[in-house]
């Protein structure tokens, strides 16, 4: 009878634990934000300190610069502020006011885009993406053009050009074939009693950044005056260039030595069309050069559009849609994708499916020539020009070069051992020998030389490295 007096303890309980489930709860969601805040503190820590750690990396040049700046300063308020909100009394503070801020706050952080826009804008800091797309991006220049022989000058057009100052230097000194030579390219009647060499290769052999007359090629000619020396180099090419040249010159010149000199970015000019550049005068009437082609992951070479390449020629890709560009055409937003372009660029992989492509393709175009070598009767010796790093560590690419030549069974000289990266190079970010470097390659191949004029054999240069196994040489 007492019953309807007495408490109901089931609810009761039910109620506390529904309350301590929810404490329960909330103890969970505190202790999980906490090691959130914990991991964004250490993550700003850990960006900060790679963002100072980008002055050691290799490649880096010391010093500060704006955009690796603002990741350290950035990186360290993330690390402050995630610390501060590891608090809950901090969390709750920041919540109940973030209603009252919010606006304020948005119209400060407007006011200060605008500002450091303004300010990077007076230093000079250049946007990502250009804002426009001019009707005209270049007019194709006449004294440039592709043939059987491959690419090379247009004599009439390049003195034309160098009369009105267009063209100066050795870009000057061309013969009729379009070739970097003083001597036309014709047989001549005292051929036979003549030692005769045909050059082959890109800048190097050219002579860029040598002083005329200082080149390897021209110091070979100091050395050998009676001889007939024809330098075929064009810049900018790989061996299937070297091809057609030999293909146009070979069978007139009929050369007892022919030397090509091969540097490691010619695997990658290997797989591009022999016309893959574009020689023009842009729309700030300023002369460039620019490849119209790219290689995709696979290795395959596609020519660009107009639009991709006036992007290109602002070392940029077109953007992904108008966001994008729209952010690019600020000077912040230039800041942050070239950030982001620095640590793809530090974490992107290898591509080496491209890189076997690449190999695959200058083995046949060597192969090629070693055999129209021996067709035409001449010996082919492949100068190895070693990239200013290849100096203390050769890389991948010149190992490679090296072990091509041994499978192919191509004489080589390699002269990493003899070069020096201080006196022997052009200051960087330049590649290219200076008039040391060139001339104490010249002095090496004189002395080969000499040697194959009394022996007719290759093989007697102490320099020259012999295949073991393939075919030698004639």
């Amino acid at each position: 009878q007492y019953a309807y007096i007495l408490p109901d303890y089931s609810a009761i309980a039910i109620e506390l634990q529904g309350i301590v489930r929810h404490n329960v709860q909330c103890i969970e969601r505190i202790r999980i934000l906490n090691i959130v805040f914990k991991l964004l503190a250490g993550l700003g820590i850990l960006m900060a300190l790679f963002g100072i750690g980008l002055d050691v990396l290799p490649g880096t040049n010391p010093g500060l610069n704006l955009p690796q700046a603002l990741l350290i300063i950035a990186s360290l308020l993330l690390s402050v502020i995630a610390f501060r909100l590891r608090s809950a009394d901090v969390r709750r503070r920041v919540l109940g006011n973030a209603g009252k801020y919010f606006a304020p706050g948005l119209l400060i952080a407007f006011v200060t885009f605008l500002v450091l826009e303004f300010v990077l804008v007076a230093i000079g800091i250049s946007t990502y993406f250009p804002p426009e797309i001019p009707e005209t991006i270049f007019d194709p220049v006449s004294w440039w053009g592709c043939d059987e022989a491959g690419c090379h000058y247009i004599y009439d057009e390049t003195v034309a050009a160098c009369e009105n100052g267009e063209l100066s230097g050795r870009m000057c000194i061309v013969n009729r074939q379009g070739f970097h030579d003083t001597q036309d390219f014709a047989a001549g009647d005292d051929f036979d009693g003549r030692m005769r060499i045909l050059m082959l290769g890109d800048s190097f052999t050219f002579g860029y950044k040598a002083e005329i007359g200082k080149s390897y090629v021209e110091t070979i000619e100091a050395n050998f005056p009676q001889s007939i020396v024809w330098n075929a180099g064009i810049p900018a090419s790989g061996t299937n260039q070297a091809l057609a040249s030999f293909r146009a010159a070979a069978p007139v010149l009929q050369p007892q030595l022919t030397i090509l000199g091969f540097y490691s970015n010619d695997f990658y000019d290997n797989s591009m069309p022999m016309d893959s550049w574009l020689w023009g005068v842009n729309w700030l009437n300023k002369r460039f050069a620019i490849r119209q082609y790219r290689v995709d992951r696979l290795g395959n070479a596609m020519k660009l559009d107009n639009r991709t390449l006036y992007y290109r020629m602002h070392n940029v890709d077109p953007p992904a849609n108008e966001m994008a560009r729209l952010i690019g055409t600020t000077r912040l937003g230039a800041l942050a994708l070239h950030l982001i372009d620095a640590v793809r660029g530090l974490f992107s992989d290898s591509c080496d499916l491209c890189f076997e492509r690449q190999v695959n393709v200058t083995r046949e175009y060597l192969m090629t020539l070693r055999d129209l070598a021996v067709e035409q009767d001449t010996a082919l010796l492949v100068l190895l020009i070693p990239h200013r790093d290849d100096i203390d560590a050769p890389s991948r690419l010149y190992q490679t070069a090296v072990q091509l030549m041994g499978e192919l069974g191509i004489p080589w000289l390699d002269p990493v051992h003899a070069l020096d990266v201080e006196l022997d190079y052009a200051p960087k970010p330049d590649v290219h020998w200076n008039n040391a470097g060139h001339q104490k390659i010249g002095a090496m191949l004189s002395g080969c030389l000499g040697v194959f004029e009394i022996s007719g054999a290759l093989a007697d240069c102490e320099q020259v490295e012999m295949p073991s196994s393939g075919k030698s040489e004639t």
